[in-house]
């Protein structure tokens, strides 16, 4: 490990689960880079690795729900990681409602973001989606 990536692995991030639907097929998947980035308009940032194929899916979509997870949301952040990819259905047994975007919203989450994709930005071996939050529980 070089020390850029020492220090890199010094930042410390949350846990959240990144949801979108397209053509009512709902995706969701485990990630670790998320940030709010403006109060007026409200706006959030993700960041999916291009290497994944999620990435597709949220620019076809134009929509994301950023989910929170807490300490007790373990388990929850390890399904979301294990069942990404083409397995679509990782939905089974997870309580979820929707709000304007139609984005799954976990309900166990300790807060969850609705957002519409107003910018993407192809940033080294990631893709970063701007949301501008339209709903929030």
């Amino acid at each position: 490990m070089g020390e850029i990536d020492k220090v890199f692995s010094k930042f410390k991030s949350g846990v959240y689960v990144a949801t979108t639907v397209l053509d009512d097929v709902k995706y969701g998947w485990t990630i670790s880079w998320a940030s709010k980035i403006s109060f007026k308009p409200p706006l959030v940032m993700i960041s999916i690795g291009k290497d994944r194929k999620e990435h597709e899916k949220f620019i076809d979509a134009e929509v994301f729900a950023l989910n929170i997870l807490g300490k007790n949301h373990v388990e929850m952040g390890r399904h979301f990681g294990l069942s990404s990819g083409e397995n679509v259905n990782n939905f089974d047994g997870i309580d979820c409602i929707e709000l304007e975007t139609g984005c799954p919203i976990l309900k166990e989450s300790v807060g969850s973001l609705d957002c519409k994709i107003i910018k993407t930005f192809n940033i080294g071996d990631h893709v970063i989606f701007i949301g501008e939050v339209l709903d929030s529980v």
